[in-house]
């Protein structure tokens, strides 16, 4: 058999060598049962396997088949810690925040903020749009003119003819916004986008948009093809669109400098002031800077995103997008020192996210998280998510132009250490304690411990 063949292995036997599977393909993987996958992986990488990934199934069998379930290929459970970040005050109301994220220092730089700013008035948030959209793209040849004399009856029909789809979500206070014609044919020959705009209200909302764009297309597929001496229409595809620039939250807050004191380490509050807003204005000029100054924002954002359920990889993509729409891609904070003393520290960011439907119903943490939060709406999680991103990022640029990000950091990770290296539970007690007033390193961590 050839390199690139294709067969189909038998998971029940075990007589195909690692070696030869690893120039096999696998023909039908995803219609073997997770214990026939198993048993044929066996194959590939050791007998232990099975008893290695069986290892982290969960006891309760309720939610070990829907874990199972989630998604394609399946063969075990990946665990992540699901914490809390407290005293997160929002429009003067407390939250205690659900927060699933593997890096203990994200955690503790999430709390650090919150705690710093509920003394200090709390985040201040405001939803300043929720609209998400989605295009039918599409080739025709014919002239825009007549697509345009055409647009306002073929709108009343695309309307018309999503009408049972959108029942329920009008139902809800969402449905279809707007409906517009885009002609982008100077960009790509005969490319044309039919334009949609939605409300989705508590949900997320993209197999509802899909499933709109999708009749959409047929229906100009449909109505065209009377014009076909004129020109002739091809749908290309029909998909929502992640960039979401009219569903954002702003978030932010604010102290009089001399406030600052509490976190300004070795400078005066004046200083420390001083030195966070050239920090944030390199990375308002610097792409280097902006995209790691960015990522600390997303710290504190996936981690509840995560806990609900939602979708952690549209939202990162929208918020770069955002980033950039200036042209240059640039922080998506900024900071203001007036002439009074007062701190201002604001966020603008965009996500589409929902507390209904999906995963968010269907994960039972993710239903434990947003009981957590007392079942908000949509728009509420959108203003606890960018808080905690912005709780993270206040931390972490706090930290950078103080005593640097490293410190705390290794402190922080000193428990991974230990565990990678199996330490007892003697050897931890006394790292924690030597390391309480000194800098954490492998090399010192080894040097302690073997002496």
């Amino acid at each position: 058999m050839s390199k690139g063949s294709e067969q189909n292995i038998n998971p029940q036997t075990n007589n195909n060598t690692v070696e030869k599977n690893s120039r096999e393909l696998i023909a039908g993987f995803s219609k073997f049962n997770r214990e026939e996958r198993i048993r044929l992986l066996q194959n590939w990488l050791g007998e232990d396997l099975a008893l290695e990934l069986n290892s982290f199934l969960h006891s309760n069998p309720e939610f070990q088949t829907i874990f199972s379930e989630f998604s394609e290929n399946y063969l075990t459970n990946y665990y992540l810690p699901f914490g809390v970040v407290p005293n997160v005050l929002i429009n003067n109301e407390f939250h205690l925040v659900p927060f699933v994220m593997e890096e203990s220092s994200v955690v503790a730089a999430a709390s650090r903020a919150a705690g710093f700013w509920a003394k200090h008035g709390g985040f201040k948030t405001e939803i300043l749009g929720t609209t998400k959209k989605g295009q039918v793209h599409f080739m025709w040849s014919g002239t825009s003119e007549l697509l345009n004399a055409s647009f306002s009856e073929l709108k009343e029909k695309l309307i018309t003819e999503t009408d049972s789809i959108t029942k329920g979500m009008r139902n809800r206070g969402g449905g279809i916004s707007n409906i517009e014609l885009l002609d982008l044919s100077s960009k790509i020959d005969n490319y044309y986008q039919l334009d949609v705009s939605f409300d989705t209200a508590d949900a997320m909302g993209a197999n509802f948009i899909n499933s709109c764009l999708e009749k959409m297309a047929h229906v100009i597929e449909v109505y065209f093809s009377n014009f076909e001496d004129d020109g002739t229409l091809e749908v290309i595809m029909s998909i929502l669109s992640n960039h979401t620039p009219e569903s954002v939250v702003k978030c932010s807050v604010q102290c009089e400098v001399k406030d600052l004191k509490a976190m300004s380490g070795q400078y005066s509050a004046e200083d420390f002031a001083r030195r966070f807003s050239l920090a944030v204005k390199m990375a308002q000029h610097d792409v280097s800077r902006a995209v790691t100054h960015n990522k600390g924002i997303y710290n504190g954002v996936d981690g509840v995103v995560l806990a609900t359920g939602n979708d952690w990889r549209a939202i990162e993509a929208a918020g770069h997008a955002f980033a950039a729409s200036s042209g240059e891609y640039r922080a998506l904070s900024e900071v203001d020192i007036n002439e009074d003393g007062q701190f201002t520290y604001s966020l603008k960011i965009p996500l589409a996210i929902g507390t209904v439907g999906g995963v968010t119903k269907s994960h039972p943490m993710a239903k434990v998280a947003l009981k957590m939060l007392k079942n908000p709406s949509a728009n509420h999680l959108m203003e606890i998510i960018a808080s905690l991103g912005m709780a993270n990022n206040f931390s972490a640029v706090a930290s950078l132009v103080t005593s640097g990000i490293q410190k705390g950091h290794m402190k922080m990770h000193l428990s991974n250490m230990l565990n990678q290296i199996k330490a007892t539970d003697e050897q931890k007690e006394k790292a924690f304690e030597y390391f309480k007033n000194r800098e954490v390193s492998y090399s010192a961590l080894n040097k302690l411990l073997n002496n």
